[in-house]
């Protein structure tokens, strides 16, 4: 007797290949914002200023990529307008930064940015330079949480555009960057 109690006990605990599969725990919720190898997109549009006479709005379209906590590698295209003296033009090319989160809550977070792309223009940029440019850029912004997983990011930047001494002229530019964007996880 005891011999069937302990064998019917161990067919109910012990499952057969005939069972079904028990649900995958899984959770397929996004990461935690600046979590350690998640991954966002980020859309941006940009106004930056020479204090002179130069305008140019920018949109960029970025991936970032949380190498660490808070600390992310972003990279994608920017198109820009530029008005300028001698010519207004558009404007093309790759770009990528890194952002450290150096001070991340649950809901914010206030940050440094640095980075370059690489610019081919219609038309030289500034009017006096070349189709293809260099745009280093370092700045400093928020991002704000405005929806569950979607923050607004928002900042100024130093933003320079130059041909590097690559062509005969090098007439660079020394721009203030405004931007915001919106920054959703994948």
């Amino acid at each position: 007797m005891m011999c069937m109690i302990s064998q019917s006990t161990q067919n109910a605990i012990t499952p057969t290949s005939s069972s079904a599969k028990a649900a995958p725990t899984k959770d397929n919720a996004p990461a935690k914002f600046g979590a350690k190898g998640s991954w966002r997109w980020e859309l941006e549009g940009s106004w930056m200023n020479d204090f002179d006479s130069d305008n140019q709005l920018q949109g960029a379209w970025y991936a970032s990529w949380f190498l660490i906590d808070n600390f992310s590698f972003d990279f994608g295209p920017e198109v820009a307008w530029f008005s300028q003296g001698g010519g207004n033009t558009w404007g093309a090319g790759p770009a990528f930064m890194f952002r450290w989160h150096f001070l991340a809550r649950d809901t914010w977070s206030i940050y440094a940015d640095a980075g370059v792309g690489l610019m081919f223009s219609g038309a030289n940029v500034p009017s006096s330079g070349s189709s293809v440019n260099f745009t280093p850029r370092i700045g400093v912004g928020a991002s704000f949480e405005v929806a569950q997983n979607a923050r607004i990011l928002t900042g100024i930047r130093w933003a320079h555009i130059s041909n590097a001494n690559v062509a005969d002229n090098n007439d660079g530019r020394n721009s203030i960057q405004l931007y915001a964007g919106i920054s959703l996880p994948f």
